[in-house]
């Protein structure tokens, strides 16, 4: 009888744990999001409904390879809705492209909308830095951060920015024809350029030396994303396939990239205490050799090194490029920031003194 309560006892157990594990599953994958959407629909939200477990990944991804597939029209379309919905896996994504309600988010709710948690690890390889951190870690190491962009070190820098932008003009100028014309892929330049100058300004190297980095992190990116939109299986990260051994060793060669970086500024100053400290890299390994809670360690100055890299470089290169696309679509914008160019610095390269004085340069 004993034995009969006891297998009774333990078989009713072990049931209601699987029943309380089926349901938690059932929570998270079903019952969760379906809420959220009747919640999102109820403030007048509109966007795609959940598919289980996948949400809207497979059709994001299909239409970005489309996309990349073919040349871009140049048109105004506008998307019908400027808050809407839509899924990356189970958890919902509003995107908001009301300039008002923007700001509320970032300035004035900044606390309530913290960052979301990755489902799948083998996508947070690019999250790392000040972008991964909350509160007040994030507010202690932005501050740390932007005292390499204060007004006067930004007019030290113009030197170097006008070293790469010459190179990139002579290097445009090379390639005319007799003509005095020739087709150019503006994104990849751009995408140099933006590198050359971090490289210079905030790393004190050059574009060759940085070029292994830009290139390993863009091939990371690549496999980030395709992570990213991929439904994640627990602990398929460990499993050795071709893909997850790839990402690995690109972590590790950048990482050594960097670690070699360090080491060399590190040597330099510790020869000479005041070179090199007016930039990014420098002003982090001051910081690493501070003695106080503020200190920061080699591995976190690795991680701001690798997001300043990636971050500054791709938004740059993207911003130049729509630039540029734009002024092509409005050829008489060209011409009147071409004048006011001519007309304040005539042919010597501009100064800090004559950026402050553009206002049709500053518009575009």
């Amino acid at each position: 009888m004993e034995n009969h309560l006891s297998n009774t006892f333990v078989f009713t157990s072990v049931l209601l744990i699987i029943l309380y594990y089926v349901l938690k599953v059932l929570h998270s994958v079903w019952w969760r999001p379906n809420y959220l959407e009747k919640l999102l629909r109820r403030q007048g939200i509109r966007g795609t409904s959940y598919k289980f477990l996948r949400g809207d990944m497979e059709e994001i991804k299909r239409s970005m390879i489309e996309a990349q597939s073919k040349a871009m029209s140049l048109n105004h379309h506008i998307t019908p809705r400027k808050v809407c919905m839509t899924w990356i896996g189970r958890k919902p994504r509003v995107i908001i492209g009301e300039p008002e309600l923007i700001r509320t988010i970032l300035a004035n709710k900044n606390n309530d909308f913290v960052k979301q948690k990755l489902l799948n690890p083998l996508a947070g390889f690019l999250l790392v830095g000040v972008s991964s951190l909350e509160g007040d870690q994030w507010i202690k190491r932005r501050r740390q951060i932007t005292q390499a962009f204060h007004l006067d070190k930004l007019k030290g820098m113009v030197p170097a920015f006008t070293t790469s932008c010459s190179n990139l003009i002579d290097r445009w100028r090379n390639l005319t024809s007799l003509e005095g014309s020739c087709e150019i892929d503006v994104a990849p330049e751009f995408q140099n350029f933006a590198s050359d100058v971090i490289a210079r300004t905030a790393f004190g190297s050059n574009f060759e030396e940085g070029k292994k980095l830009f290139e390993l992190q863009k091939e990371q990116a690549a496999l980030v994303l395709e992570a990213y939109y991929s439904i994640y299986i627990p602990g398929f990260r460990f499993v050795p396939t071709r893909k997850n051994m790839r990402r690995y060793k690109l972590e590790s060669e950048i990482t050594t990239i960097l670690r070699d970086m360090i080491h060399k500024r590190e040597q330099k100053l510790s020869q000479n205490r005041g070179l090199g400290t007016n930039d990014l890299l420098g002003l982090l390994l001051l910081h690493s050799k501070e003695q106080s809670e503020n200190c920061l360690t080699v591995e976190e100055v690795i991680d701001e090194c690798k997001l300043f890299y990636f971050a500054g470089q791709e938004t740059t290169a993207n911003l130049l490029t729509w630039t540029i696309i734009l002024l092509s679509m409005h050829p008489h914008w060209q011409e009147r920031a071409r004048e006011e160019v001519l007309q304040i610095c005539g042919k010597k390269s501009p100064d800090f003194e004559a950026i402050n004085r553009f206002k049709i340069v500053s518009t575009v």
